[in-house]
């Protein structure tokens, strides 16, 4: 299997994408073992691993026990001797059923899970940890959150978990949403009134009014619903 080095930016925002912080946050240790400084429960989409459906680019698929790992951002597998592995070669991946869910991969942005679908569009998601503060160690052995770290690593090991935390203070991970608008043909846009305009270019004024009247707020999941669901109604 692959061996992983994530490179974790506090406050480091993507140019596509609106980020909707949810509240569940945990404070690691330094040098702690993320392998059970965070409860399994939390660590998965799902409480326990489920029958799905992994669907290829050339036609073909396979069947296993699948979930996703917010550690991670990935789709993992029971192995053959019950041990938990990652999907490998994503590019190959066309779509993934999990359930009632289904996830892309995109090269750019990892596996997304589809929260809404629309006739030209779908409104996807990634969910995965993010690291909301770094403590750097002050006298004695105390943390101290009067100064933050930029960047930490996180190694994970060769079986597809993250094992240690390579960090001088006490980490605060939160688990973090990123909107995208996705096309037919798996292309991805921002969630804003600009992305929506490249999806539905011969509506720019019913849009632009439509958003104005309702105020749609682009940083909220329910108002992209809204305004998603009025743009597939355009004639």
């Amino acid at each position: 299997m692959k061996t992983f080095f994530f490179l974790f930016c506090v406050w480091g925002g993507n140019t596509l994408s609106l980020l909707a912080q949810e509240a569940a946050t945990f404070r690691i240790k330094a040098d702690a073992d993320l392998k059970y400084a965070i409860p399994v429960a939390s660590r998965y989409r799902y409480p326990q691993f489920k029958e799905g459906t992994v669907s290829f680019l050339n036609g073909s698929s396979a069947n296993a026990k699948l979930n996703y790992n917010f550690m991670l951002g990935e789709v993992q597998f029971i192995g053959a001797v019950r041990d938990t592995l990652s999907l490998a070669n994503e590019q190959t991946i066309k779509k993934i059923q999990i359930g009632e869910n289904q996830f892309y991969y995109d090269v750019s942005h990892g596996y997304v899970e589809s929260i809404a679908d629309y006739i030209k569009v779908q409104l996807v998601v990634k969910t995965m940890f993010k690291v909301a503060a770094v403590e750097k160690m002050a006298g004695m052995g105390k943390s101290s959150a009067t100064s933050s770290i930029k960047e930490l690593n996180v190694l994970s090991t060769g079986n597809s978990s993250v094992q240690k935390l390579a960090s001088k203070g006490d980490v605060i991970l939160s688990k973090e949403k990123t909107y995208f608008l996705m096309d037919q043909n798996n292309r991805f846009y921002k969630p804003n009134k600009s992305g929506l305009l490249k999806l539905f270019s011969n509506h720019k004024k019913a849009i632009d009014t439509y958003s104005k009247e309702e105020s749609i707020d682009f940083d909220n999941e329910e108002s992209l619903k809204k305004i998603l669901l009025f743009c597939s109604q355009l004639p």
